[in-house]
């Protein structure tokens, strides 16, 4: 540990901790975290706890993260979609704005409405704008930021998003695949709920697309080069063509895109999205119903291979789609349970997400906070008097 935006670190998440915690867990003398502590407070990054630790003599005064120092900018873009909204250090959505969006509009049409939309957000009484974080229905190469052809995005292969974004909004702009923030969100409120089992899990989304994010030992895993959990696009040898272009990807059968255009080729127009399959799901609709059911049996089968490689505790099914609920869901557990190996399949719990619709904007938010609050970039700023842009 060796400057204080370890320190801060140790206090995000809204956790707590007392003076002498932080020199147990940081392991500096207690002079050093004085001093390093002073110079967060000074610059609002550290605040008191509204409750102290009852000891058997004076009450210890509880530090942590001032969640009001400075406002996040999360983004949740998805093939038809695109939610936005405002939230504080503690990555707590405070305000959002969702609007249809056609994504193959491509980037020169897509990005200036995204840029529109997050102006918008921001008030003239907002605080001091420090991240923004932003979800995308593609794989992201970790070391350049760029989108590696994306199968559901058409004009966006090698974009930088990162870059195109922040050439108007000045603070550091993090860029995900959509399944990484959707487990990054589910990660951080299960963990809240004190579920320590979330610290290896796979989190698998099913919307328009299909893919995963996994959570190993508490952080993203996210490959050597950021495709790691691509489970909707493992060929098969025999099987549909994928808009990939590969044959038998479970996202060629059962994605939301590949039910929308079955039932369109049957003459029903009206279905366009996911959203129109789960209401339809909701009504009854026993055509939609038999084949979200198909759907979850093929899914599945995806995740017991996954399930086989990485052995999570702990399953989440969620996007757009996984609300229609046990028709989907349901499948998908049953056949994780029958399939899987004993050793892997013991004590594994398979749940809905707790977030909803809401995960990918919460994760979004999530890794703003990690791109505004590193320590690299906190110890920056303490060492400088320029300006937190």
């Amino acid at each position: 540990m060796s400057g204080p935006g370890d320190l801060l670190a140790l206090l995000r998440h809204g956790r707590a901790l007392t003076r002498a915690q932080i020199v147990e867990e940081s392991h500096l003398a207690r002079a050093t975290v004085a001093h390093r502590l002073d110079q967060l407070t000074r610059a609002g990054f550290v605040t008191a706890a509204s409750d102290a630790l009852v000891t058997r003599g004076r009450p210890a005064e509880r530090l942590r993260l001032d969640p009001s120092r400075g406002c996040l900018l999360a983004v949740d873009l998805g093939s038809s979609h695109v939610r936005v909204g405002l939230a504080d250090l503690d990555g707590t959505v405070l305000s959002t704005h969702d609007e249809d969006i056609d994504v193959d509009a491509g980037p020169d049409v897509v990005l200036p409405r995204i840029e529109q939309l997050l102006q918008e957000l921001l008030a003239d009484d907002s605080p001091e704008l420090l991240g923004i974080g932003v979800g995308v229905p593609g794989p992201v190469e970790q070391s350049t930021g760029r989108l590696v052809s994306p199968p559901t995005m058409d004009g966006w292969d090698g974009i930088d998003v990162a870059a195109r974004l922040g050439e108007h909004l000045t603070a550091p702009v993090a860029v995900d695949k959509d399944a990484n923030i959707i487990a990054l969100g589910v990660h951080r409120e299960l963990r809240g709920q004190g579920d320590d089992e979330a610290d290896d899990m796979l989190v698998v989304k099913v919307g328009m697309g299909i893919g995963a994010g996994i959570i190993s030992r508490g952080e993203i895993l996210r490959g050597a080069r950021g495709a790691a959990g691509d489970l909707g696009h493992i060929p098969r040898e025999t099987g549909p063509i994928c808009r990939c272009g590969q044959t038998g990807c479970a996202e060629a059968s059962s994605g939301g895109w590949a039910l929308v255009r079955r039932l369109r080729e049957t003459g029903r127009s009206e279905v366009r999205s996911s959203a129109d399959l789960v209401a339809l799901a909701h009504a009854g609709d026993a055509e939609v119903l038999a084949l979200l059911d198909a759907a979850g049996q093929r899914i599945g089968d995806a995740v017991v291979e996954a399930v086989g490689v990485l052995n999570p505790a702990v399953v989440v099914v969620g996007g757009n789609l996984a609300e229609a609920g046990d028709v989907l869901v349901g499948r998908i557990r049953e056949r994780v349970t029958e399939r899987s190996h004993p050793l892997a399949a013991r004590d594994l719990r398979i749940i809905d997400s707790p977030l909803g619709a809401d995960a990918g904007l919460r994760g979004a938010a999530e890794l703003a906070a990690d791109a505004a609050l590193s320590p690299e970039r906190i110890d920056l700023f303490l060492g400088e008097s320029a300006p937190f842009d």
